[in-house]
């Protein structure tokens, strides 16, 4: 079974995504819904890159801005000076039947 996972949309889109009905004969795949998947995010930079890269998510519509972790110093993650800043997410993984 192939596994096509993860869209970060709403439940609503998905949900619309699913229920489209089309006029053609043609057999089509049965999707369903699994359990939503909680992701994380984590933008790691120097502290000026991870917030433009916030705010630059936060205007295409993907997270609010406060959704994100305050950032800390990033210690062996990243170059000396970045800072980490985390996301918690819901999506939907879907599975082709």
């Amino acid at each position: 079974m192939e596994r096509v996972d993860v869209y970060w949309q709403t439940e609503t889109m998905a949900e619309e995504f699913l229920s489209l009905e089309t006029n053609d004969d043609a057999p089509q795949a049965a999707i369903k819904p699994e359990p939503r998947q909680q992701v994380k995010h984590l933008l790691i930079g120097s502290p000026d890159t991870v917030h433009c890269t916030i705010q630059n998510l936060h205007v295409r519509g993907y997270a609010e801005a406060q959704a994100w972790s305050p950032p800390v110093k990033a210690g062996n993650l990243g170059q000396p000076g970045d800072v980490l800043s985390v996301l918690y997410k819901f999506g939907i993984g879907f599975s082709l039947a």
